[in-house]
């Protein structure tokens, strides 16, 4: 099996789309992932429904045409589900609305390994399980269909009931777009895409908010302005450019673009932030993804009513570097 696919062949076209041309597909969730899927799918010629609770999402849905209905009504007249609803509300709706409804042989399609993964969502015996996990967000999904251009996704088959599963998979992400020019599909599991997402959001993206925020402190503490600090790290734009010249140049390629004096500080003083303690921190973080403890504190926290995790954001919004950027952001227009 080929671990990366940029295309098909009008010859596999035809052989998978066979599979899921005459089914109805039920996008169950309209925000920004469901609307760009569903749209993109509708657009590539497939039957495509929405599952949605009355609300704006659902008169959206409406406006852009499509048959809306309850999540429960979607489900009894799919053959394939995308599940596009938040993870936290996954194993309730299923519980309550879609499995009670779906049909046998039907095809359930995930956007994340989360719930599959850790066995949090009860799904019925006789069913395709797909993952189709975009490396995007999901108006990015929209905008490069209409460009005509594709993107990165993480595909995988968890479970082959009907023996046609992986054509399906391959179909339906043909249909959304990924394998136009510049996309490509990479063949995971539903462990793997658990362990990348979870590991980049507890690792250097949240490392990255409070780094920032511990540079803040020196260096206003040394004089610095706090207007200085925060458009020096993130506010004019130029965290942007670096992040958009590692995607297309590469991690440290795109260090050409920096003067000799930013190369040299970056390579000789980057690697303490990165030793081994960093790595430790960093397995302990990934053995708590895939042993289920995180999944599991997430889930007692989800349970009490967020009570830490609306006070945690209590407090790092209280940070007096919250303030100065308020204050800067009004000068700069961003914010009323």
């Amino acid at each position: 099996m080929t671990h990366l696919i940029t295309s098909l062949t009008n010859e596999q076209k035809q052989k998978v789309w066979k599979t899921i041309k005459d089914k109805t597909i039920a996008v169950i969730g309209y925000g920004n992932q469901g609307r760009s899927q569903a749209l993109n799918m509708h657009d590539s010629g497939l039957n495509v429904i929405v599952g949605n609770v009355r609300d704006s999402y659902a008169e959206l849905a409406e406006k852009d045409g499509f048959k809306v209905y309850s999540i429960a009504e979607a489900a009894k007249k799919a053959d394939v589900l995308f599940i596009l609803i938040p993870d936290e509300v996954q194993p309730e709706v299923f519980e309550k609305d879609i499995n009670k409804n779906m049909k046998e042989n039907s095809t359930v399609v995930f956007a994340s390994g989360y719930n599959y993964f850790y066995g949090l969502v009860n799904i019925p015996e006789k069913t395709n399980v797909l993952m189709i996990a975009p490396r995007m967000i999901g108006f990015g999904i929209r905008d490069l269909f209409l460009k005509g251009q594709g993107f990165p996704a993480l595909i995988a088959v968890g479970k082959d009931y009907t023996n046609d599963a992986e054509d399906q998979l391959l179909a339906l992400t043909d249909a959304i777009g990924v394998f136009k020019p510049n996309g490509v599909a990479i063949w995971s599991s539903f462990r793997e895409e658990t362990l990348v997402d979870l590991l980049t959001e507890h690792s250097w993206a949240g490392a990255l908010l409070y780094i920032f925020r511990a540079y803040y402190e020196v260096a206003t503490e040394l004089g610095a302005s706090p207007e200085a600090v925060i458009l020096e790290l993130y506010a004019s734009g130029e965290l942007e450019e670096i992040a958009r010249s590692m995607k297309e140049q590469g991690l440290f390629k795109q260090l050409k673009n920096h003067s000799r004096t930013s190369q040299y500080g970056q390579l000789t003083r980057g690697p303490k932030y990165a030793d081994e303690k960093i790595k430790e921190i960093i397995r302990n973080e990934a053995m708590d993804i895939l042993n289920g403890a995180f999944a599991k504190e997430w889930t007692l926290e989800r349970q009490a009513g967020f009570i830490h995790f609306n006070k945690l954001y209590e407090l790092a919004t209280e940070h007096p570097m919250e303030k100065e950027e308020e204050k800067l952001y009004k000068i700069l227009g961003r914010i009323k």
